[in-house]
């Protein structure tokens, strides 16, 4: 799945399980002018000591001034239909894609990403 960001600013992402439990955030930063755009590939399953977990990618937080969609689709929309298609029950699905999750505690690590394209 690819998160196409267009605009600076930051992005946090979250990768939840079937229960709505966050189990990664990323957080992506994108500089340049207002017309720089950046594209993340993620994939839909991490691999655990138990093997592969399904997980649905959830908009947590953007820019004001940036437009942000999950494989060309609006975020909420896409998170919707991929919690339902990993077991998600339809109330976690609406939370999740209202960007509402059982967020990592604050001293969980963070992987973020830099994006810093030149100006066209």
């Amino acid at each position: 799945m690819d998160i196409l960001i267009k605009g600076p600013g930051e992005v946090t992402v979250c990768l939840v399980d079937r229960a709505g439990k966050s189990m990664l955030r990323e957080t992506l930063r994108v500089f340049g002018s207002q017309t720089v755009s950046a594209r993340r590939p993620i994939e839909l399953e991490l691999e655990t000591s138990k093997g592969k977990m399904r997980v649905s990618p959830v908009l947590v937080f953007c820019g004001d001034k940036q437009t942000v969609t999950f494989d060309g689709k609006e975020p909420a929309a896409f998170t919707r239909h991929r919690c339902k298609e990993i077991g998600c029950t339809d109330k976690e699905a609406e939370a999740a894609a209202r960007g509402e999750i059982h967020h990592l505690p604050r001293n969980a690590p963070v992987r973020s990403s830099f994006a810093s394209l030149p100006r066209p």
